[in-house]
């Protein structure tokens, strides 16, 4: 398997392994979260669990950086735009593990003040918009990468499978 075709499974597994399980799993936690759920419990550990999991997921994503000979700088730069997505992604997982955290133990009695869960709650989305930029940024890299492989078909990017929203199509 020469390396382009390396750098695109890998780059598929990123999107389809890990960033749809996490949108499954963020699912799930605003479907818990919902005016109607207030009085059941929630599963925060089980929350927790899944992100781990999304975030562990991303080291089976291995992007051939050595293979790569000197004078493809288009590979280069798809490789370095999917590691800093995965690099993104990670501290969106960690900063979603701290909200679930945090709720948990406001669940289990402890002080959290409004401040400290807006703290918590910033951070989050700070991460998911860094996350959602460079994913977009990927997303023009990898459909002009895979235009040469498909003739500009067969690939899904992060965009086809929202709208403008962010909100799943």
């Amino acid at each position: 398997m020469d390396y382009r075709k390396k750098i695109i499974d890998s780059v598929n597994r990123f999107y389809f392994d890990c960033v749809e399980e996490f949108r499954e799993a963020e699912g799930k936690i605003a479907n818990d979260s919902r005016f109607r759920k207030i009085f059941t419990k929630k599963d925060y550990g089980g929350n927790i669990e899944l992100l781990r999991r999304c975030r562990k997921r991303t080291q089976s994503v291995k992007l051939p950086t050595g293979d790569i000979p000197r004078s493809d700088d288009e590979s280069k730069e798809i490789v370095h735009q999917c590691n800093e997505c995965i690099r993104l992604f990670n501290r969106l997982c960690d900063a979603y593990v701290q909200m679930q955290i945090a709720l948990q133990k406001k669940a289990e009695g402890s002080d959290l003040s409004y401040k400290e869960y807006m703290e918590v709650y910033r951070r989050t989305q700070e991460a998911h918009a860094a996350v959602n930029a460079s994913i977009r940024e990927l997303d023009i890299l990898y459909a002009d990468y895979t235009e040469d492989e498909s003739g500009g078909d067969g690939y899904l990017t992060y965009a086809m499978l929202t709208d403008e929203d962010g909100e799943e199509s």
